[in-house]
């Protein structure tokens, strides 16, 4: 009896120390694996159920403000080249030399990612005589051949329309600029839903004067996709900047409006004033055409006639044109939104304080923000469950195989012991022998 306790006892302390070295560590890891796992799934949790509070909107209206002063540089930058452009010599190869030298990056999507890729600053230079006849024009295709150039003393001849920028410059004084609005091809809803993409410029001019007095002006054509990358690529909520197409039913994304009130950079393009197909400017958006123009997107938008829509955006641009920077906070339709707006504070000629250029807005809805918020916590919470169900099968499989290895490992030591015990047992002893 106390032989076979003996052995019970020998191979119950051989399977409980391989229990203990083996099997009881992965019982522990296993535990600690799966607190971990929840642990950083409500610590996911936590970082994205967000709200928009007092901090990110002064942040937000921070950015705002940074991206409007960007932009005023940027439109200082050019007021210095059409000044180099009026003392350029009147030939080909400074006028070439001249738009290859100037470009700036444009956000585009390669093999490594996203990159920037150079893109020249201004499409076109020329130089008009004293009658407004285009005498040298090169773009950046090359050079314009002579049966192409324009009369532009008759605004009717120009490229976009009514072009009134020779009149406007040859009465300047020398230093002085004409810069005007936003000009291009109108792209409406279906096109815009189809991948196109508003392709605009904005004519700068300035006059020319030689030993004799006037000689005629000087004319830039910039390249407008450089001052929507300034916020075509923003999400006021989401730090740096995106590739891709801003989707503005998120309502979270920035945009641009000019001082007289009209968008000239938005996430929704077709709402970027524009001429038809007949050359002319297509209509704006007010209370009575809203409904149609906003389906069809055939249609441009003035803040200052979106009033019946929105009574704050009209009152922005106002405050904007004051030189006022700010944010506003309020309910429409039942959605609460938040507005940051900055001006943008270049003043060059034309453009006088404070009004300036125009001015940068951000707007997040502030509702949608948190239900998208929530959706993204209801995922990584459905992740961490598959990932703590995950980890406790292979813990509980693994505890079954290293059980049985153990046992297995502690029979064989078992009987290995109890083998040479018996060896021993069976040797003759020396002792015995002197006793007889």
């Amino acid at each position: 009896m106390d032989k076979e306790a003996k052995t019970s006892f020998s191979f119950a302390s051989i399977a409980i120390s391989f229990f203990i070295l083996i099997v009881l560590p992965l019982t522990i890891t296993g535990v600690i694996i799966s607190k971990g796992v929840v642990k950083v799934g409500e610590e996911a949790t936590q970082a994205n159920l967000r709200i928009l509070d007092d901090s990110q909107k002064l942040s937000i209206g921070g950015r705002a403000q940074n991206i409007a002063d960007a932009v005023a540089q940027f439109l200082s930058d050019t007021e210095k080249d059409i000044r180099i452009a009026s003392i350029l010599p009147r030939d080909e190869n400074s006028y070439t030399t001249f738009l290859r030298s100037n470009t700036r990056g444009v956000i585009k999507a390669s093999n490594v990612g996203i990159v920037k890729i150079p893109v020249p600053v201004f499409r076109e230079i020329a130089f008009l005589d004293k009658q407004g006849m285009e005498v040298l024009k090169v773009t950046n295709e090359g050079v314009v051949p002579r049966e192409k150039l324009r009369d532009m003393s008759n605004p009717a001849n120009g490229e976009y329309g009514s072009e009134d920028y020779f009149l406007k410059a040859k009465g300047m004084a020398p230093g002085e600029f004409y810069m005007g609005p936003v000009v291009g091809q109108h792209v409406n809803k279906a096109e815009f839903d189809g991948g196109k993409r508003f392709d605009g410029i904005i004519r700068m001019a300035a006059p020319v004067f030689d030993s004799q007095g006037f000689a005629g002006v000087v004319a830039l054509a910039l390249n407008e996709v450089h001052l929507r990358e300034f916020t075509d690529h923003i999400i006021p909520t989401e730090p740096g900047m995106v590739f891709g197409q801003v989707n503005p039913e998120n309502m979270d994304y920035a945009f641009m409006v000019d001082r007289d009130g009209f968008i000239i950079a938005h996430p929704s393009d077709y709402l970027i004033r524009g001429l038809d197909q007949n050359m002319q400017p297509v209509p704006v958006m007010d209370e009575q055409n809203y409904k149609q123009l906003s389906q069809t997107g055939e249609g441009a938008m003035n803040v200052l006639k979106m009033g019946f829509l929105d009574e704050n955006l009209p009152k922005i641009h106002a405050l904007a044109s004051e030189g006022k920077a700010g944010s506003l906070t309020y309910t429409i339709d039942d959605k609460r939104i938040f507005m940051a707006y900055a001006p943008i504070p270049f003043y060059g000629n034309g453009f006088t304080k404070p009004q300036g250029f125009g001015w940068v807005g951000m707007v997040v809805d502030i509702d949608k923000y948190h239900h998208l918020s929530q959706e993204k916590v209801k995922e990584i919470q459905q992740r961490v469950e598959r990932w703590q169900k995950s980890s406790i099968v292979v813990v509980f499989v693994s505890l079954i195989l290293l059980f049985a290895i153990a046992l297995i490992l502690a029979r064989g030591l078992y009987r290995s012991i109890q083998s040479a015990r018996r060896d021993e047992e069976s040797r003759p002893r020396k002792y015995d022998d002197d006793e007889d």
